[in-house]
């Protein structure tokens, strides 16, 4: 119901027993989503669409400690879409995400992706047929137990820059090396900007537009 609206802080009656906030494209709910860090049995929070503010990077370690799914507006610092305006500021900010991820292995930061902003200095546009978009959008990847994040193109999941890992490779006498393998190799298939780990300046995509080919990107 997207009607609802009010301040999240109201719900501070609640905090030792609910399990699951969803206010999904409520722009008339405000407040902070820090108000509800104490809620020790909250397990799903998913604020997208809402007017609530915040700084993903102001959670503590003793905060959202039951939480296995989080999904936050654009109007968090480091919510979903959350936009960046150098590409050297992007590195930091995934480290803070990683740390408070790291604290809560079973935390999924559901759908959570991060933009280059179009007032970057570093952001540029390639107009063209059959041309993937520039790989602007950064995301985290998995594979088994190690995390890593990926530029790509918001266009194509195909066309992406190397993954820069955050984990070591697990042990290869470990149990769940095997899947890393696997997850490892589904993750390779889509990087097509070998070489690259962020993206590539405007002069550099030039040099790379000739080698896409008409079949390999989507239509727009």
């Amino acid at each position: 119901n997207t009607s609802f609206a009010g301040n999240i802080s109201s719900l501070r009656w609640l905090k030792d027993t609910l399990t699951k906030v969803v206010f999904k494209y409520c722009g008339k709910v405000t407040g902070c989503f820090l108000d509800l860090a104490d809620f020790r049995c909250l397990k799903i929070l998913d604020l997208r669409g809402t007017n609530v503010r915040g700084d993903v990077r102001e959670i503590g370690e003793r905060d959202f400690l039951s939480l296995e799914e989080l999904t936050l507006p654009f109007s968090v610092c480091g919510g979903l879409g959350h936009e960046f305006q150098h590409i050297a500021d992007v590195h930091d900010f995934m480290l803070e995400i990683y740390s408070i991820k790291k604290q809560r292995p079973s935390l999924l930061l559901k759908d959570w992706h991060g933009d280059l902003s179009k007032s970057s200095p570093d952001w540029y546009q390639m107009w063209g047929k059959h041309i993937p978009k520039p790989p602007f959008r950064v995301v985290f990847v998995q594979a088994g137990s190690r995390i890593g994040y990926q530029w790509k193109s918001n266009s194509a999941r195909r066309y992406a820059c190397e993954v820069i890992w955050l984990d070591t490779e697990p042990n290869r006498e470990s149990s769940g090396y095997e899947t890393y393998v696997k997850e490892m190799h589904e993750i390779e298939q889509c990087v097509s900007f070998r070489g690259f780990q962020q993206p590539p300046t405007a002069e550099e995509f030039s040099l790379l537009r000739g080698f896409w080919h008409n079949d390999d990107v989507d239509s727009e």
